[in-house]
């Protein structure tokens, strides 16, 4: 009889661990993250970071403008762009080189576009720039992508 209920006690709490991970693992496939791509480089150095929300939609991007544009886009500037009204904001940082530099959409409705962040670099430094999803002291950050002035 005691083998029995050992037995039985064993499989009991086997079946119990094998649904606590079954659902433990579909919670985590449901809870998919942000995902980050980069466009680019161009020639000149110039490149994209866009931001997927966890529902693949493109939810933002940076813009690294190497060289000057027509229509008084600066070069050696960022931006960034925020293309949802889902209370996260974008955020661009200059990792590389270290400057400080930083271009964000906090505190402003989607759809919305920073200012350029912009400052001379000499000609083909290589800048890195990571993009932040951010919504008060939570973020989802890419890599670090590069370019070059």
């Amino acid at each position: 009889m005691r083998t029995k209920t050992r037995v039985f006690t064993l499989l009991a709490a086997s079946a119990l661990l094998a649904g606590s991970c079954l659902t433990l693992g579909a919670t985590n496939a449901v809870a998919a993250d942000w995902t980050f791509k980069k466009t680019g480089p161009e020639d000149d150095g110039s490149f994209q970071i866009v931001a997927y929300n966890p529902s693949g939609k493109v939810a933002g991007v940076m813009n690294w403008n190497a060289n000057p544009l027509p229509g008084n886009i600066p070069g050696d500037a960022f931006y960034v762009y925020d293309a949802l009204s889902d209370t996260w904001g974008m955020e661009a940082k200059m990792i590389s080189p270290v400057t400080g530099r930083k271009a964000t959409t906090r505190g402003h409705e989607a759809p919305y576009s920073s200012p350029y962040n912009t400052g001379d670099l000499r000609e083909g430094t290589t800048v890195g720039i990571q993009l932040c999803v951010v919504k008060g002291t939570s973020s989802h950050c890419s890599i670090a992508y590069t370019g070059h002035a």
